[in-house]
């Protein structure tokens, strides 16, 4: 388990990139880094909440499966794996087509956040985070369905915070720090450095389920 939540927590710090992209121009079009850091931190800690409550509904739904059915769920975790580390070299764009499928349902949700802004307070800024982990992103997605194979509410649950506390750095970064890493993330020599990761891991799991069987 502990090796799961730090494979999780590692695909979490390299999806800066897309995080950035997705949700850190939200930050600054909301206001939380100029009401000062504890309301930023503050709708991050929501974000990751949402995260957790859906690892807990997918690793629930999932725990009515035998132990012979585990072996399986590794493997298919590692194909999850594939997928990402296919996004980061390039070589597919399956992540947006994802992210298209659950904007019916982000745009019931989003309206929900208008009577907590600006969010000038920690707890405001909380409740935008609870909802804004709906916000529809592949990797979000992929993370969830890796934390799934594991099929248990309390570990899925725990995969999707590591998953979460891997976004923060990225998420916490601002002005140049912020500007910095996303250059740095973009760059070709850094992508390929983790797709090759995620391959050396989604290699592993292979073996841990092989080896399971």
């Amino acid at each position: 388990m502990l090796a799961d939540a730090l494979s999780a927590a590692l695909i979490g710090l390299i999806s800066a990139g897309h995080c950035l992209g997705m949700c850190g121009g939200l930050t600054v079009a909301l206001g939380f880094h100029s009401q000062g850091s504890a309301t930023l931190l503050a709708y991050n800690l929501g974000r990751i909440s949402t995260y957790a409550f859906l690892g807990l509904l997918v690793g629930a739904g999932l725990s009515w499966l035998p132990p012979q059915a585990m072996p399986w769920l590794r493997l298919l975790a590692a194909a999850l794996l594939v997928l990402i580390a296919l996004y980061y070299l390039n070589l597919g764009a399956w992540i947006t087509r994802i992210e298209q499928l659950a904007l019916p349902l982000w745009r019931r949700l989003q309206p929900l956040t208008r009577k907590w802004l600006p969010a000038r307070r920690p707890g405001q800024a909380f409740r935008v985070g609870l909802v804004w982990g709906f916000l529809p992103c592949g990797l979000v997605y992929t993370a969830l369905g890796y934390a799934a194979t594991q099929a248990n509410a309390g570990q899925s649950a725990l995969m999707m915070l590591a998953f979460g506390a891997g976004t923060l750095p990225a998420m916490l970064a601002t002005g140049a720090l912020s500007q910095h890493l996303n250059r740095w993330l973009k760059r070709s020599g850094t992508r390929w450095v983790i797709g090759l990761t995620l391959l050396f891991f989604a290699a592993w799991l292979s073996v841990q389920a092989i080896r399971m069987i």
